[in-house]
C-alpha cells in the first residue's frame, strides 16, 4: 500500500513499493504528448492487429493499452525538458520504467510498444555517429502545456484498475487542471469521445468504469473522487459528473523537479578512449560527469573520426575554459564546435586557394558572392576530408582550366557540384 511521504508536499510524494529509494514525486506530462495519444482511439474500428515485434504478441496500432500509458509515463518522467533522452538504450529505458511502477510490465510488450509509438509517429529515434537519441515529436509544437499527474499512476492498485479507468482518469485529470474541488462534468451523447476512449457505449458502463476509480484509496479514506455519478437531467440527456480529490492534487510550484533525467551510458569507441586519455592528462577528468554525461556524450559526438591532433586541441581549450571559470557558465561543446568549424573552414579555403580552385567558387561582388565561400565549404566538407579534397582540387584545376566546363555550364557552373560528381565516392554523395 502507498504510505504518505513526511514532508511539505505529504500527499503529493508517496512513499511505494517501487525501486525507488526515497519517495516517489508527481509526473509532468506534456499535454500535446498526451492529447495525441488519446486521440489515436478515434481510429479504432477501422484498426487491425498487427505485429510489431517478430515472436511478440498481436497487437492493435490505433489503441492505448495499459503498456502505452505506462510508456507515457516513462518517457514523461525520463526524457529532458527539450523532449529529448540521449545515450539510452530500450533495455534501459524498460528498466527504468520498472523503477517507477510498483508491478514490473512485459518485456515483449514494451519493446513492441516503442516501436508502435515510432509509427504512430508519437516518437522518434536517430544515431549520430557513436549517438543515439530518443526525441519526443510532441514537443517540436512548443506549447509549453503539460499536465502533473500523482505518483498514484505508478502504484499496482491504479496499473490493476480496467484499461477504461485508467484512460478515463488521465482524460479528467487532464481537462481539470489547476480547478480544485470543482465539480467535472461532460455529457455522454451520441458519439460522445468519453464513449471512443473508453470503449463504453452505455451510461450504465461509464458509471461502472467511475465507481471502479471512486473505489480506489491509494491514501486509506482518500478516495481519487469525493464524488462521482453518471445522471439523466430534465431534458433526457446524460452526464458523467465527478470532482477530483484535491488531496491527490499536484500545483506546480517553481524550482519543484518531476523528471529524473538517467545519466548517459557512453558506448566505447577508440574516440571515447582517446577522449578520456586526454581529459585525465589535463587533469580535467571530472568533465566526463558534467550534466549527467550528457556533456561528454555530446563531446564524444563531435570528436568522432576526428585525429589525435583536433582531439588534443579540443582537450587543451576544455582546460583553458576549466582555468578561466567559464566551463559551467558555457556550453563548452557549442564553444568547441564553432572555434572547430571555423577551423576547418579556413583550412579547405586555404587549400582551394592554394590549388587555384577558388577563383572558380566566388562570383560577383554582391551579397550573395560573400556567403557563397560558406555554402561551397558546407557542400565540400559534407564529401570530403580535408586530404581527400585537396586531391580533389589538383585533379580537379587542369580539368577546369583546359576543358572550358564553366564555359559549357553557362550560368549555372558550381564548383561544389563539380568536385562532387567527379571526385567525391558514391555513398559520401549519398550521405551528403
Amino acid at each position: 500500500m502507498a504510505k504518505p511521504y513526511k514532508g511539505s508536499h505529504a500527499f503529493q510524494y508517496m512513499k511505494l513499493n517501487n525501486r525507488n529509494f526515497d519517495a516517489t514525486y508527481p509526473v509532468s506530462v506534456d499535454y500535446s504528448f498526451l492529447h495525441d495519444l488519446l486521440q489515436i482511439e478515434r481510429s479504432y474500428d477501422q484498426d487491425e492487429v498487427m505485429l510489431f515485434r517478430r515472436n511478440s504478441h498481436p497487437m492493435r496500432k490505433y489503441h492505448v493499452t495499459e503498456m502505452s500509458i505506462r510508456l507515457l509515463m516513462t518517457i514523461s518522467r525520463r526524457f529532458n525538458t527539450e523532449g529529448a533522452l540521449t545515450g539510452v538504450s530500450t533495455h534501459q529505458l524498460y528498466q527504468l520504467m520498472n523503477d517507477e511502477y510498483e508491478d514490473a510490465g512485459s518485456k515483449e510488450q514494451f519493446y513492441a510498444e516503442i516501436r508502435k509509438f515510432i509509427d504512430l509517429g508519437l516518437l522518434s529515434t536517430n544515431r549520430n555517429g557513436i549517438i543515439s537519441e530518443w526525441r519526443l515529436e510532441a514537443y517540436k509544437r512548443r506549447t509549453g502545456r503539460f499536465v502533473l499527474f500523482s505518483p498514484v499512476v505508478f502504484t499496482k492498485a491504479f496499473t490493476d484498475l480496467p484499461l477504461s479507468a485508467q484512460k478515463l482518469y488521465l482524460y479528467i485529470i487532464s481537462r481539470n487542471g489547476d480547478k480544485m474541488n470543482t465539480e467535472f462534468k461532460e455529457f455522454l451523447g451520441d458519439g460522445s469521445w468519453i464513449y471512443t476512449l473508453t470503449h463504453k457505449n452505455r451510461p450504465a458502463q461509464i458509471r461502472e468504469t467511475l465507481q471502479s476509480l471512486a473505489a480506489l484509496e491509494p491514501q486509506p479514506g482518500q478516495p481519487l473522487f469525493t464524488k462521482t455519478a453518471v445522471s439523466k437531467d430534465t431534458s433526457g440527456r446524460w452526464s458523467l459528473c465527478c470532482v477530483p480529490n484535491p488531496v491527490y492534487h499536484v500545483r506546480h510550484e517553481a524550482n519543484r523537479h518531476y523528471r529524473s533525467v538517467p545519466k548517459a551510458k557512453v558506448p566505447y569507441s577508440r574516440t571515447v578512449g582517446r577522449l578520456r586519455m586526454l581529459l585525465h592528462a589535463f587533469r580535467i577528468g571530472d568533465l566526463e560527469q558534467l550534466d549527467n554525461g550528457q556533456t561528454f556524450l555530446r563531446l564524444a559526438q563531435l570528436m568522432h573520426n576526428r585525429g589525435m591532433k583536433v582531439l588534443r586541441f579540443a582537450a587543451k581549450r576544455l582546460r583553458e575554459l576549466f582555468d578561466s571559470r567559464e566551463l559551467f557558465s558555457v556550453d563548452p561543446v557549442l564553444v568547441l564546435e564553432k572555434e572547430l568549424e571555423d577551423r576547418t573552414f579556413q583550412r579547405f579555403i586555404e587549400v582551394a586557394q592554394s590549388t587555384g580552385v577558388y577563383a572558380f567558387v566566388a562570383g560577383e561582388e554582391t551579397d550573395y558572392a560573400l556567403a557563397r565561400p560558406y555554402q561551397f565549404y558546407r557542400a565540400v566538407k559534407a564529401c570530403f576530408t580535408l586530404r581527400q579534397f585537396k586531391t580533389a582540387c589538383q585533379r580537379a584545376i587542369r580539368l577546369l582550366q583546359t576543358e572550358n566546363v564553366v564555359l559549357r555550364a553557362g550560368g549555372e557552373f558550381y564548383l561544389e557540384e563539380f568536385l562532387i560528381s567527379r571526385f567525391a565516392r558514391a555513398d559520401k554523395q549519398v550521405h551528403a
